[in-house]
């Protein structure tokens, strides 16, 4: 990786790019107002099980799939993980937020990056989820796929644990603990994703399911998902 290539990919998952990341929870808000996650070692598991069973065969691979079909082109290919994907999650609220993230993302990026092929294609995706659109904004700055997983990768861990700052009993120095602890496992799930890159996409949660379409009940919220 070249030094543009890192701080371009610093760019685009940093909190500061404008995406609306920090306003969904993935469904935390709803475990952590029940009472099933109190600290950081409930926040660990959570974030165990979602990388083994969320990230992996689902969201990490569809970003991996999307990035290479990319710098072919197959348009077709991303347009169907891009289906795929809306119809692989059960909450509508979670549909509802990767769209969300997914549009911004593409939209900011057309704004600071004008590409007239790029953008055109992007407003052809039926849905325009956060994986497809990470996939084909770090492919068109250059960005390895294996490293897009990576950096997407990041950015969905950041994210949960930046929201348990806010939801939990959860210090600064125990969120960056749990953080650097998932780190760690990052890059082999990124080889397990590489492996499997013929596979078809899949996601095996319940419990992470129920709490996110169970979020509608909380009677307080911070978070929209």
């Amino acid at each position: 990786m070249t030094p543009i290539q890192l701080v371009r990919i610093l760019q685009i998952t940093d909190s500061f790019f404008p995406v609306g990341a920090f306003a969904y929870s993935d469904g935390l808000e709803t475990a952590a107002s029940s009472g099933r996650i109190r600290d950081a070692d409930g926040l660990k598991v959570w974030l165990d099980h979602f990388l083994d069973n969320v990230f992996i065969p689902c969201d990490g691979l569809a970003v991996l799939q999307c990035a290479h079909a990319m710098q072919v082109p197959d348009h077709d290919t991303i347009r169907r993980i891009d289906d795929e994907l809306t119809a692989i999650r059960p909450s509508a609220a979670v549909r509802s937020s990767s769209r969300s993230i997914g549009k911004r993302l593409l939209a900011s990026y057309a704004g600071i990056c004008p590409d007239h092929r790029f953008s055109g294609f992007a407003e052809t995706l039926p849905h325009g989820n956060a994986p497809v659109a990470y996939a084909l904004v770090l492919t068109h700055r250059g960005i390895a796929p294996p490293d897009a997983v990576l950096a997407f990768g990041y950015s969905r861990l950041a994210g949960i644990v930046s929201a348990g700052l806010r939801l939990i009993s959860l210090g600064q120095q125990q969120a960056q603990t749990v953080l650097s602890e998932l780190l760690e496992r990052l890059p082999g799930a990124v080889e397990r994703i590489m492996q499997m890159e013929s596979e078809p996409l899949r996601s095996f949660m319940p419990f992470l399911d129920i709490e996110q379409m169970n979020h509608r009940h909380v009677y307080s919220r911070m978070f929209r998902s």
